[in-house]
């Protein structure tokens, strides 16, 4: 992947990457990228590694799967520490 630097960006779309990121909970950079994607009309569902539904802050977010989701982190493998 490639970086880049964007310059005599105007201040109110920076505001507005900002509002659209806390509103949908993602970095500004994924909405940049979602942007620019849009608009180039590049089809970008490869950028994507499905996780986004594993993304929670908390275990409220999880739902009523939350232990059930954890209890795989609650098992040691006693192979693994030999």
């Amino acid at each position: 992947m490639t970086q880049l630097t964007v310059r005599r960006v105007d201040e109110s779309w920076v505001a507005k990457a900002k509002a659209v990121a806390a509103e949908r909970g993602v970095s500004m950079n994924t909405v940049l990228l979602d942007a620019l994607a849009k608009g180039l009309g590049v089809d970008d569902s490869q950028r994507k590694n499905g996780l986004e539904k594993f993304a929670a802050d908390s275990p409220e977010d999880f739902g009523e799967d939350w232990e059930e989701t954890m209890e795989i982190f609650n098992t040691v493998d006693p192979e693994l520490w030999k």
